[in-house]
């Protein structure tokens, strides 16, 4: 316990940048984790059952807290929107699994960068948020990535990744409801949410494919649903100390991650092109992200 507190307290004295620089990349540490989690289980178990797993013990992991702050966080006006954010949050997992089904790790971490370009275009549509030229450049230039990843009628073509892009854009779609959520409900409530509509919706497309997992499947699962907090915690944390134009570029250590994985467990090794797309995507994740906070600067 002393020791703990001696690494805590000599954390805590590091800048506030290192500080959200290491929370950062501990989320896209355990992103890429997962994800090379899910990728081994999806190899011999059906994809809704793996998702169902995750999200089971997401749950019991949630369960201190509950018992701490009382079911009174669970009360909401809103459920149909939770129901509905459930539902899109649900097809964002299913979609992504099924893409590590049958794809590389660092295609499918590459092609996930998309999301706030993809977010960004959602919210112009349904939040009639104003836009610009160099905005539309940004996102042009982002879905110019993903193109070069995924490589559609080339030899190097994987169908698995369009499964990728389907998961972004289910994600775009929950974060846009997420944030008229919050409008209503707190954070808690809404994360709280979250992993019960999962396992609920889940539920009887687990059963109707299920396939009697070994206690090593069960094991991974549990750390499958574990390295979901930690993802949302360490993410939320970093970009509550710093601003996200400082702190996204560390994100970006998630594919080196995902390709080092890849490499070490599955003899994956990505080609020059997963490199290039991915770096395109990214950079033209943080131009999104840069027009986007120096408008809301000058909007005071």
């Amino acid at each position: 316990m002393g020791l703990l507190k001696i690494f805590s307290d000599r954390f805590d004295a590091l800048p506030v940048v290192v500080q959200a620089a290491w929370w950062m990349t501990l989320s896209a540490f355990a992103y890429a984790a997962s994800i090379g989690i899910a990728h081994h289980l999806t190899e011999h178990l059906p994809v809704f059952e793996v998702a169902l797993g995750r999200n089971v013990f997401a749950v019991a992991f949630m369960v201190p807290w509950l018992m701490r702050v009382g079911l009174s966080a669970m009360r909401t006006s809103h459920f149909g929107m939770h129901a509905v954010r459930g539902l899109f949050s649900a097809a964002n997992v299913w979609f992504l699994f099924g893409a590590l089904a049958v794809a590389p790790i660092a295609d499918v971490s590459a092609i996930t960068f998309m999301m706030p370009i993809v977010a960004s275009i959602l919210a112009v549509l349904f939040f009639r948020e104003k836009t610009s030229l160099w905005q539309w450049m940004a996102t042009l230039a982002g879905f110019a990535g993903a193109l070069i990843v995924i490589r559609p009628g080339m030899a190097g073509f994987n169908p698995g990744l369009l499964l990728a892009v389907a998961s972004v854009i289910a994600g775009s779609a929950v974060a846009m409801l997420i944030k008229g959520l919050l409008k209503h409900d707190s954070s808690d409530t809404v994360a709280a949410w979250l992993f019960v509509s999962h396992t609920v919706l889940g539920l009887i497309p687990a059963i109707i494919v299920w396939v009697q997992p070994g206690w090593q499947d069960v094991l991974w699962m549990a750390l499958l649903g574990y390295l979901g907090t930690v993802i949302q915690r360490a993410f939320n944390r970093s970009m509550a100390l710093a601003d996200a134009t400082v702190v996204l570029p560390f994100n970006f250590t998630r594919l080196i991650w995902a390709a080092l994985f890849g490499f070490l467990f599955f003899a994956e090794i990505p080609d020059i092109w997963t490199w290039v797309g991915g770096t395109v995507i990214f950079l033209a994740s943080i131009w999104l992200t840069r027009i986007s906070t120096a408008r809301k600067k000058q909007q005071g």
